[in-house]
């Protein structure tokens, strides 16, 4: 790494598209040649912070940071007082089996969730305030539909299956100050109006084919005329702020790209990573995992789910011994970022944290089994396949 360079026109971009972003990668990082799917990528693991540059103004809401420990929470909880600075969601029981953040005593039982945006365990987002327009390059935060959108992307240039999520929080983006924004659409009744024509075109179309008997047709598309007419009556009674709703993706005509000094923090990481590698003195690698899948998570959720010791406060308490010394102990290259505090301290990677305490289990010391290890890991978000692959009989 030592004969990196940057050409004179690189020190003059502030910015850089995907594809000369991953040009210039592939220039200056020996042996290696980098895509524009990489980029999204490493984008999606935390390991390169995104930019996106809006050409023309998009709304927007502020966001506001609430800051809430997780114990005031389960205190408010268990007196049966929600804090109303916080969004709250009733949920079945039958729901909570798909929901990773849920307590094990709250397992099987109704739940009360938090609909607001988590930064990390003490805050969470709130987004307020009138409706403004904003224009020109902010950072995507990885924390919302934004995300949805960047993994949509990567799975279409490497063929991959079509994704079927949504964020009911919406895309956000960041400003430099650290601000961030939720991007917002609008009602419009003439929108609407297009794609019930084009809905109403299909129906008939599928009536047509089903040679459905002309009764039971009328009846389809009388019903379809009501619900439009009640939806647009709906949306001529809002108000001008009213009419506005988080938007689930980017604008179309916005451009993802990566901002000069975060390619040359992430040409350093890589250097680092090649120094300093994600193991123990003793390990031979034999556990070691390089998945790209496994999203990167808190220091609060790998205490939570990977539990060695079984005293919770015996366990953060390991944990924080481990982590406060992660040179040391072998933990440094598991953390995304080198350590660098941003919003919510640093974060880890789940599969590696999982190959490290196996190894740990495997030659006497503390750690956990393949057995522990490989559900827990599965409680991250995106980390299923690692556990399936890595823990597999």
């Amino acid at each position: 790494m030592e004969d990196m360079g940057h050409s004179p026109i690189f020190s003059l971009n502030e910015w850089l598209p995907l594809e000369q972003a991953a040009n210039h990668l592939s220039s200056v990082i020996p042996a290696t040649t980098v895509r524009t799917a990489d980029i999204l990528r490493f984008a999606l693991d935390g390991h390169l912070k995104l930019s996106v540059r809006f050409p023309n103004f998009v709304t927007v809401r502020r966001g506001e940071i609430i800051q809430f420990p997780h114990s005031q929470i389960e205190a408010s909880i268990a007196a049966g007082v929600l804090p109303s600075e916080l969004k709250w969601q009733m949920l079945p029981a039958t729901a909570t089996r798909f929901l990773a953040d849920v307590p094990e005593e709250a397992e099987g039982q109704p739940f009360f969730k938090i609909r607001n945006l988590k930064l990390d365990d003490e805050r969470y987002v709130k987004f307020v305030g009138k409706v403004k327009t904003i224009s020109g390059l902010l950072d995507l935060p990885m924390i919302g539909g934004e995300m949805i959108d960047v993994e949509e992307r990567y799975q279409q240039l490497t063929g991959g299956p079509d994704l079927n999520l949504a964020a009911i929080e919406g895309a956000v983006v960041e400003g430099r100050d650290g601000e961030l924004y939720q991007l917002q659409e609008q009602f419009s009744a003439k929108e609407y109006s297009s794609v019930w024509d084009q809905e109403h075109r299909e129906l008939k179309q599928q009536i047509a084919a089903a040679d459905i008997p002309e009764e039971e047709a009328e009846k389809l598309l009388d019903s379809h005329k009501k619900e439009r007419k009640q939806i647009l009556q709906t949306i001529k009674a809002l108000s001008e702020e009213e009419s506005f709703y988080p938007a689930r993706r980017l604008p179309k005509d916005s451009t993802l790209v990566v901002r000069r000094e975060v390619l040359i923090e992430f040409e350093e990481f890589v250097k680092q990573r090649q120094l300093n590698p994600c193991t123990p003195a003793d390990n031979n690698g034999q556990h070691r995992t390089l998945t790209n899948s496994c999203q990167p998570a808190t220091a609060g959720k790998i205490m939570q789910y990977f539990k060695v010791k079984r005293d919770p406060d015996e366990n953060v308490k390991w944990w924080k011994d481990k982590m406060r010394d992660a040179n040391r102990n072998g933990l440094a290259a598991c953390r995304v970022g080198e350590g660098r505090k941003g919003r919510g301290g640093s974060l880890w990677r789940p599969d590696h944290i999982a190959a490290w305490l196996v190894d740990r289990h495997e030659k006497g010391h503390e750690g956990l089994s393949s057995d522990a290890a490989a559900p827990a890991l599965r409680k991250f978000p995106g980390c299923d396949e690692a556990a399936d692959r890595f823990f597999s009989a």
